[in-house]
């Protein structure tokens, strides 16, 4: 826990950094990223589905599903990343969103959202399996629960390994924070352990280093 406390620095951190080449890469790969994630995300929405992101950040990609959804609620550790997903929502003239700090570790939500998603969230706490249990508890009944998390077979593992040296540091976007990587049963069974009605896919084009795990609460 002390872990995840100290992450929590390291994000407020991450999200004050301004410009620079590596934030100009990563937003180039932000949007590639999202137009396939929004593909996958209308699987899940209409227009009357209350979202829920946890571990918002700036929320790009959530804030370009607004128009096709009824609400939208952000929840990050860093009053950073809030504020400038609500100004950004300002300036999108975005109506139907609202940015919160909050700890997603034990939210201070009721139990109210249709579809709950989080973007490389997980993977950063010493005890993911409690954070995912924080989105399934955030569903109505019949509500759904997606998270993605970078895979372990992927690019992404070797590009972390490749920058963990201090003097390459600089290489890692989220500099300071530490994670791990999933395979599918690593990421099952943090599902499984909160809900039978769990399944676990990769992203598709597989290049992309991308698994998800999907929640879903039965309906009453």
């Amino acid at each position: 826990m002390q872990k995840d406390i100290e992450q929590a620095g390291e994000w407020q951190a991450v999200w004050s950094k301004k410009g620079g080449f590596v934030d100009a890469v990563i937003d180039l790969g932000r949007t590639t990223y999202n137009f396939f994630f929004r593909r996958i995300h209308r699987r899940y929405i209409n227009k009357d589905t209350r979202m829920l992101e946890l571990g918002s950040g700036r929320a790009s990609l959530s804030l370009s599903l607004c128009k096709e959804i009824k609400s939208l609620y952000g929840i990050d550790i860093s009053d950073v990343a809030v504020k400038q997903a609500s100004a950004s929502a300002e300036s999108l003239g975005v109506s139907n969103a609202k940015f919160l700090v909050d700890d997603c570790t034990k939210l201070n939500l009721d139990n109210r959202f249709d579809f709950v998603w989080s973007q490389g969230l997980i993977e950063h706490f010493e005890n993911p399996t409690l954070v995912a249990r924080e989105h399934y508890k955030a569903l109505v009944p019949g509500g759904v629960a997606l998270l993605s998390v970078p895979y372990k077979y992927s690019y992404h593992t070797i590009w972390y390994k490749m920058s963990r040296p201090k003097l390459l540091r600089w290489l890692w976007p989220w500099e300071g924070t530490e994670q791990r990587f999933f395979n599918h049963k690593e990421l099952f069974e943090v599902g499984s352990a909160i809900t039978p009605y769990s399944r676990v896919f990769l992203m598709q084009p597989f290049p992309l280093g991308i698994i998800f795990l999907e929640m879903r609460k039965p309906s009453d």
